[in-house]
């Protein structure tokens, strides 16, 4: 039933390429191809960013509470449009192209994890867009690594990240993620966002994880600030 609805979905309203617009797929070849991927192997293995130097200058002076971080792609057109539309939008049937690209970035640590954990979004942030955006994510690249996906962890009541520096966003952060009570966390978890600015959000995430047994926490988000 669910694919007969999808299929009419198309037929009535297709989805559109988020870089020219053009119906047919949520990201056209040509946009694809212009699209600022980060090849892993170039990039800086604490945060994530693109490094063009022989240092990273994302992420110098600071320590994270998780081991490596991972970045499908810059947050730029045509990726911060199809974030954009899935997310602030809820256009769901972006939630594919996302889950492909941040599989892509994660192919490396295949064999690694021992389940995959989005980060969740508080209440209100649920409540205003209808849906959590960051567990279809998570259930991408878990089935991509063949590996559970497991809801660990719950979100407090914060600020918007959006409209604080660096500082701010870490202590922000640092208390607001718990636990569930009845999750049992395993030793290696893979977290999982839609975009890495600072690492504050996966920063707090992690140093939850840890405190509740986890041995090494990596990162993984769609678009690198």
């Amino acid at each position: 039933m669910l694919g007969v609805l999808h299929a009419f979905a198309e037929i009535v309203s297709p989805v559109c390429c988020a870089g020219c617009g053009l119906p047919g797929s949520a990201l056209c070849a040509r946009c694809r191809a212009g699209a600022r991927l980060i090849t892993q192997g170039d990039a800086c293995p604490r945060c994530g960013a693109a490094v063009e130097a022989s240092t990273c200058t994302e992420c110098g002076g600071r320590d994270f509470a998780f081991s490596a971080a991972a970045c499908a792609g810059r947050l730029e057109p045509p990726l911060s449009r199809a974030i954009t539309l899935y997310k602030d939008a809820a256009e769901r049937r972006y939630a594919s192209l996302l889950g492909s690209l941040l599989l892509d970035a994660c192919e490396r640590w295949r064999g690694w994890p021992d389940a995959v954990c989005a980060i969740p979004p508080t209440r209100a942030a649920r409540v205003r867009r209808g849906f959590d955006h960051t567990e279809a994510l998570a259930h991408a690249v878990a089935a991509g690594l063949k590996v559970p996906s497991a809801g660990l962890l719950d979100a407090a009541r914060r600020p918007d990240q959006r409209r604080l520096g660096r500082d701010a966003r870490f202590a922000n952060m640092a208390e607001a993620f718990t636990v569930r009570r009845d999750a049992q966390v395993p030793g290696h978890v893979l977290v999982v966002d839609d975009v890495l600015t600072t690492g504050a959000t996966f920063d707090g995430a992690a140093r939850a994880l840890l405190a509740a047994g986890a041995i090494e926490v990596r990162v993984a988000a769609v678009a690198r600030a």
